[in-house]
């Protein structure tokens, strides 16, 4: 493989261009999905695997610079790796649990450093909504829950450009909890 395949990535934030991947789309990838539900039970896991990938790809360019060249293009093959790694340090598997039992939602993120969970009672959440923000051209959604006390709770931590996935789990979730 050349450097102009490893170089095959563009900077766009939606698609991947590389012969050996061929055309994946991320949002494809950043699925947040429904792991268990019963009626009282509802449990969401996200898993960045495309921002995974990106980091791998990163981290092996980042080696194949620095090892193939002499200072100083090896140390922006240094600086690669260290992206790499900041990336996947910043993207954590993250849980969403809704207990009715319990009257609790849970956000749990699981990353490299440790385990962190945010939690707030059913009974404070007023609504679902569908948050909306351009980067460079491209609309990006996340999803969050509006607490009676006007704070927000984002469900999905990272945008996602599939308005359709959000809008159905925007819906799924509604549906659990009985809102209108």
């Amino acid at each position: 493989m050349s450097i102009l395949d490893l170089l095959a990535i563009t900077s766009h934030t939606e698609w991947i261009f590389c012969r050996s991947l061929k055309r994946l789309k991320i949002s494809d990838i950043e699925l947040m999905n429904v792991v268990s539900k019963t009626p009282n039970l509802l449990k969401l896991r996200e898993r960045p695997i495309g921002i995974w990938l990106i980091s791998a790809f990163t981290a092996l360019l980042g080696m194949l610079i620095f090892i193939s060249f002499d200072s100083p293009i090896d140390y922006f093959g240094f600086s690669c790796i260290i992206f790499s790694n900041l990336m996947m340090f910043g993207s954590p598997v993250q849980t969403c649990i809704f207990n009715k039992d319990l009257n609790y939602v849970a956000l749990k993120h699981k990353g490299w450093l440790g385990t962190k969970i945010i939690g707030y009672p059913i009974d404070e959440i007023k609504g679902i909504q569908i948050q909306e923000s351009r980067l460079v051209g491209t609309q990006f959604y996340r999803l969050c829950l509006i607490l009676i006390s006007g704070k927000k709770f984002y469900i999905t931590q990272i945008p996602s450009t599939d308005w359709k996935l959000q809008k159905n789990l925007a819906q799924y979730i509604r549906q659990f909890l009985m809102l209108v």
